[in-house]
């Protein structure tokens, strides 16, 4: 009977994502750009996979789920599971890669899975350079993407001052990404639109360090 009941709920669940897609989607957007537990995030992973599933031809809610799973490696302390997290966003996020390659949030979102995949020197030159590469193919794309810039700064900031990174350098480029954020007209309340807030972080303490 708890079964017939729980299949019955999850129907209703999808029937209402199907009818009503817009909504549903900003009421998780907000709730992905609020939560505060890997459980939370876990749980939101999990539903926009059910909306990708129901809307087929949209891509946010895929996007959104390996999203989910990065900002659920923010909740981690050991390699093995945020190696298990990114896993999981990188095979969504390949699928998305192949159906529109064109569309620059993806790039950057790959650039930010590449970078949190650097855990030392070794994999420091291996992931930053893919990271950048990934930065350099949103930007032809997308000039004013401000996550371009926000991702741009945190390679540079965490790169040696004799490699050429380093804070000052860092600096122009939280910038750029803060004045891009500003001026975003943001018609679609559904599209990416995360990093400002950490963009800031990162901006504040680039001027700490002068």
């Amino acid at each position: 009977m708890k079964t017939i009941v729980l299949l019955a709920a999850l129907f209703v669940s999808v029937l209402t994502m199907a009818n009503d897609y817009e909504e549903t989607m900003k009421i998780n957007v907000a709730k992905l750009e609020k939560s505060t537990s890997l459980n939370e995030m876990n749980q939101l992973a999990a539903l926009f996979m059910r909306i990708s599933d129901v809307e087929k031809n949209e891509w946010l809610p895929s996007y959104y789920a390996s999203y989910a799973y990065v900002r659920t490696t923010h909740f981690m302390h050991d390699a093995d599971s945020i190696d298990t997290a990114l896993d999981q966003a990188q095979v969504l996020l390949d699928d998305l890669l192949k159906a529109k390659p064109d569309e620059s949030e993806l790039h950057v979102l790959q650039a930010f899975i590449y970078q949190l995949r650097i855990t030392g020197a070794m994999s420091g030159y291996k992931y930053s350079s893919l990271s950048n590469q990934s930065l350099e193919k949103a930007e032809q794309l997308n000039a004013d993407n401000p996550r371009i810039y926000y991702c741009k700064g945190n390679n540079v900031y965490h790169t040696p001052a004799m490699f050429g990174g380093g804070a000052e350098k860092a600096q122009a480029l939280f910038e750029k990404a803060k004045l891009l954020f500003e001026a975003q007209s943001q018609k679609n309340e559904l599209l990416p639109h995360w990093g400002s807030y950490h963009n800031e972080v990162m901006l504040q303490k680039c001027l700490a360090e002068k």
